[in-house]
Formats: structure tokens, C-alpha cells, sequence
């Protein structure tokens, strides 16, 4: 078991986690005093969203989320249209029902909704480690 100083763990966070991913414990120390143990977890999949995986995502939604340079500047966008995907999340976000997204914008349909949620939920399903 290695013991690690918490300034040099602070600076080398990354590495460490590869190497407790790799089966380490490792101990992190102040003025030579256990503060903390690293150790790896056995995560159960699908319980709290922290799958290395993108989220699930239903081929026929992702096929409705459309990417063209022409349209929006390139961002996301439902089946081709000027509506982006930042725009329905935004609505929602914004306390909007889906019932009252879809009469105030009736060319959109529910699987639009459930696309661009879908979409969102692959987009934010990436590692972020602060420093």
C-alpha cells in the first residue's frame, strides 16, 4: 500500500485513480498522518448514472437529433429543422410542460422531446474531475 503526500495527490489525481483502477490502495497522508484511503469500488451498474458508457439511448431517438452546418450553425437539432436541442431543453428547464411544448410548437412531436432528453443524457454522461 503506497502513502502519498496530499500536496502530491492533489497535483497527480489523475494518476493515482489509474492506479487504484488498477487494483492499489493508496493512502494520503498530511504531515505523515493518514487522512484518507483510496481504494477501488465495485460500482453496480446502472444505479447512480456513473457507467463509463454513454446512457442508453434508443437508436430511433438519436436518428430523430439531426447535426448539419447549415442549419443552426451545426448544433443539434430535431430532424432537421431550426428547432435545436438546446431549445426543447431549454423550454423544459424553463418549468414548460411537454404538453405545452408540443401545442406551442406543434411540429414537434413527443419523440422529439424524449430525443433531445435522451440526447442530453448521452452529452453529460462523460468524466469531469475538477482540480
Amino acid at each position: 500500500m503506497a502513502v502519498v503526500k496530499i500536496h502530491d495527490a492533489k497535483t497527480n489525481l489523475s494518476k493515482l485513480i489509474a492506479r487504484v483502477e488498477a487494483g492499489e490502495e493508496i493512502i494520503i497522508a498530511r504531515d505523515d498522518k493518514p487522512v484518507a484511503k483510496l481504494t477501488a469500488v465495485e460500482a453496480a451498474r446502472g444505479s447512480y448514472g456513473f457507467e463509463e458508457e454513454a446512457a442508453p439511448y434508443d437508436a430511433g431517438l438519436a436518428a430523430r437529433i439531426t447535426t448539419d452546418a447549415e442549419v443552426c450553425g451545426g448544433r443539434p437539432c430535431i430532424r432537421g429543422m431550426r428547432i435545436r436541442v438546446s431549445d426543447v431543453l431549454g423550454l423544459l428547464a424553463g418549468g414548460m410542460t411537454r404538453a405545452a411544448v408540443l401545442k406551442d410548437y406543434p411540429y414537434l412531436e413527443a419523440a422529439d422531446i424524449d430525443a433531445a432528453l435522451a440526447y442530453a443524457a448521452g452529452s453529460a454522461s462523460h468524466r469531469v474531475i475538477r482540480t
